[in-house]
C-alpha cells in the first residue's frame, strides 16, 4: 500500500541509515540493489546529497516501508539507558544493531499509542537497586527482592499465572518478534525511562520464555542503574547475568515453596511440577540442586536423561504449556472502545510504517504469523 500523503519534509537521511543497520545490509549490498555507488549512498545517509523520488520509491519497497517514512519529521528514538542482552554466546556488532533497532521502532509505536490512549508507564519501584556503582548481591537479597515484587503485585506465593501480564502491569512494554540469531533470547532497552523488552518469537517454548522474562525483571530491579560501561565490563557481566538468573528462578518459585512441593525427585514427578509452576525441567533441577532437594548425584542424572532423551531444547510439556502472548495493547484498545483499524491507519499515515509492521510491534496480528518479508527482498 503506497500512502497518499504528499511530502511536506526534508528527506530524513537518518532514518536511510537506520533502516539499513536495522535489516543488517551493507552499503555494498544496497548499492547493488538499486544500481547506485556506495559513495552516493553514503552522501544520502549523512544528508550531503538528496536521493530523487524514483530512487526514495525505490528504497521503500526495498525496505517494506511508505514513502512518506523518508520524508516524515518523526524522529526514530535513541536508547538512552542500559541494554541488556539475554544471549548464548558472543554475538557480532550486527546482529546487536538489528536487535537494537527493534526496540527504537517500538518505542516509536509505543509512544504515540501510549500519549493518545494516556496508558500506564514504567513506575520506578522502590525496590529498585540504587547502586550505580557494581557490586555484587547476596542471594538472600535477591530473594527478598523476589518476595517484595510479589508483594507489589499482589501475586501470593504460588505459581505465576502469566508472567507477561506481571511485566505489563509493572509498566514494562513487551513484544515478541524474530530476533533473527538464535543466540539471541532477549534484549531489554531504555528509552526516556521506559524499559522495553524484545523477546526471541524463535524461542517459543513458554517456560523458557516465562524464565527469559522474569530474567529481565531481573535486569530492570537489580541493574537498570549502572552504566552501560558496567554491563558490559567482563568482570563484571557474568555475576550480572547470575544475580539476573537467580532473580528469575526465586520469583517463579520461592525456596519455600519448592521445597514443599519437591518430595520427590524422579523425572516423572518434575515434569509434574514443570507443569504447575511453569518452569523448565533444566531450571527445576538447578534450583533443586542449589538448596539441596536435589544431590549432585541425582541432578547428575537428571541432567543426562535430559540429554539422552534430546529435551536440551524441547522438553515435555513445552508444546501443552500455552505461550503468554502480550496483550497490552489489545486489551487498552478494548477498554478504551477505540477502533483499532483507523487508529492503527493513522498511525501508518503519520510513520511510514506499514499497517502489518504496527499490527506486530502492538501484538494484535495473527499470533502465528512471524514471516519476514524484508529477508527476502534484500537477499
Amino acid at each position: 500500500m503506497v500512502s497518499n500523503v504528499t511530502p511536506i519534509f526534508k528527506f530524513n537521511y537518518k532514518k536511510l541509515r537506520f533502516l539499513r543497520k536495522k535489516y543488517g545490509c551493507s552499503l555494498r549490498e544496497l548499492a547493488d540493489k538499486i544500481d547506485y555507488s556506495t559513495t552516493t549512498i553514503s552522501k544520502w545517509e549523512k544528508g550531503q546529497s538528496v536521493p530523487t523520488n524514483e530512487i526514495v520509491a525505490k528504497l521503500a519497497t526495498i525496505f517494506d516501508v511508505h514513502e512518506n517514512f523518508f520524508w516524515t519529521s518523526d524522529l526514530i528514538p535513541n536508547i538512552n539507558g542500559t541494554v541488556f542482552f539475554r544471549k548464548g554466546a558472543v554475538l557480532p556488532k550486527k546482529n546487536k544493531i538489528e536487535a537494537e533497532s527493534k526496540i527504537r521502532l517500538f518505542a516509536l509505536i509505543d509512544q504515540k499509542v501510549s500519549l493518545d490512549c494516556n496508558l500506564k508507564q514504567y513506575q520506578l519501584y522502590d525496590l529498585v537497586e540504587k547502586n550505580k556503582e557494581f557490586k555484587a548481591l547476596r542471594r538472600d537479597d535477591i530473594a527478598k527482592k523476589a518476595v517484595e515484587l510479589r508483594q507489589v503485585l499482589n501475586l501470593g506465593t504460588g505459581p505465576i499465572y502469566n508472567m507477561t501480564h506481571v511485566a505489563e502491569r509493572m509498566g514494562i512494554r513487551v513484544m515478541f518478534s524474530d530476533l533473527e540469531s538464535e543466540n539471541i533470547d532477549a534484549i531489554t532497552g531504555w528509552i526516556n525511562e521506559q524499559p522495553y523488552i524484545i523477546l526471541n518469537s524463535r524461542r517459543l517454548s513458554s517456560a523458557r520464555i516465562r524464565f527469559n522474562l522474569a530474567h529481565e525483571i531481573g535486569h530492570i530491579l537489580l541493574h537498570s542503574k549502572y552504566s552501560q560501561h558496567i554491563i558490559n565490563n567482563t568482570q563484571y557481566h557474568k555475576e550480572i547475568e547470575h544475580e539476573a538468573n537467580q532473580f528469575a528462578g526465586l520469583f517463579l518459585i520461592s525456596d519455600r515453596s519448592l521445597a514443599l512441593d519437591m518430595d520427590k525427585t524422579n523425572m516423572k514427578f518434575l515434569i509434574e511440577l514443570k507443569k504447575k509452576w511453569g518452569l523448565s525441567l533444566q531450571a527445576l533441577i538447578y534450583r533443586g540442586n542449589e538448596i539441596d532437594l536435589i544431590s549432585d548425584q541425582q541432578a547428575l542424572f537428571l541432567r543426562q536423561t535430559i540429554y539422552r532423551n534430546s529435551w536440551r531444547i524441547h522438553e515435555p510439556l513445552d508444546k501443552v504449556i500455552p505461550i503468554e502472548y502480550p496483550n497490552f495493547y489489545e486489551a487498552a484498545f478494548k477498554y478504551l472502545d477505540i477502533d483499532v483499524k483507523r487508529f492503527i491507519t493513522e498511525i501508518s499515515i503519520e510513520t511510514g510504517l506499514k499497517i502489518s509492521d504496527i499490527e506486530r510491534i502492538l501484538g494484535i496480528e495473527s499470533k502465528n504469523n512471524n514471516s519476514n518479508n524484508i529477508l527476502r527482498v534484500l537477499k
